[in-house]
């Protein structure tokens, strides 16, 4: 059954159509990626998602529960932004149990869930720290830390390897698949990369120009769709039979965090 759906769900500015007739389904627990070209509505889809727009017409459903009309703290959703949005008055601990706080979470579940999650992410020697003192992928990943305190039911991936450097990239990549593992969390992240998307995703939405053309599962794809705004925007895919593919010039593993 699934867990996260969009029903129908349309958007526009003045007399510019942003989302037409987005309809999707998530399952519980899984790693969903939404691919796109930049410009084709992917952050707009997260932000109805999250509450801070409204769509024009259409449903969000959480757990079997429209949610269109709650406002966003009551969501049970967090999402992670380009720009990471720390607090920069808070230390790295005040910024991991802000949303906890106001949650209202008791005090020995605050220091429980702070501790579990620190030990996770191996961000002890960085608490009392502040976000000017952190570097880049140090931010991103208190981002993430702070999200996952508050015990969302959905985690939401905005660009999140945005500004890093490759190997920087690489190693964020890896704490998000690991989280994803160990926390069981259902994750929708949108990006325009086409190798972190096959790499990380359970299944995937293609979207453009606001439309969804087409939702699969990675390994689906190796042999083309069929669909040419698809088939252009991937490239050349080659299958080596054994659960790896030449994508890009490299050799990539599918859902390697499964393995």
């Amino acid at each position: 059954m699934s867990f996260l759906e969009l029903k129908n769900l349309s958007y526009s500015i003045g007399k510019v159509n942003i989302l037409s007739n987005i309809n999707f389904s998530i399952d519980e627990s899984c790693f969903y990626s939404i691919l796109g070209p930049s410009g084709a509505g992917k952050t707009t889809i997260l932000r109805i998602i999250t509450g801070a727009l409204s769509a024009d017409e259409g449903q969000v459903v959480l757990d079997n529960e429209v949610i269109n009309c709650l406002p966003m703290e009551k969501r049970q959703i967090a999402m992670v932004h380009q720009s990471k949005h720390l607090f920069p008055h808070l230390t790295v601990i005040e910024n991991i149990q802000f949303g906890m706080k106001m949650k209202k979470f008791g005090k020995d579940k605050i220091i429980g869930k702070t501790e579990e999650i620190v030990e996770f992410f191996n961000m002890k020697a960085h608490l009392h720290k502040y976000a000017h003192q952190l570097s880049g992928g140090q931010q991103q990943l208190v981002a993430l830390m702070r999200a996952l305190a508050s015990e969302p039911k959905v985690l939401l991936l905005d660009e999140p390897f945005t500004g890093l450097d490759n190997n920087l990239r690489l190693y964020i990549r890896d704490y998000i698949l690991r989280l994803h593992r160990q926390f069981k969390i259902t994750t929708v992240m949108i990006t325009h990369d086409k190798e972190d998307a096959f790499f990380m995703s359970d299944k995937i939405a293609f979207l453009f120009n606001g439309r969804v053309v087409l939702c699969s599962e990675p390994a689906v794809l190796v042999n083309g769709t069929n669909i040419e705004e698809v088939d252009s925007f991937l490239g050349k895919i080659t299958s080596l039979g054994d659960g790896s593919i030449v994508f890009s010039d490299k050799i990539l593993r599918i859902n390697n965090y499964n393995e």
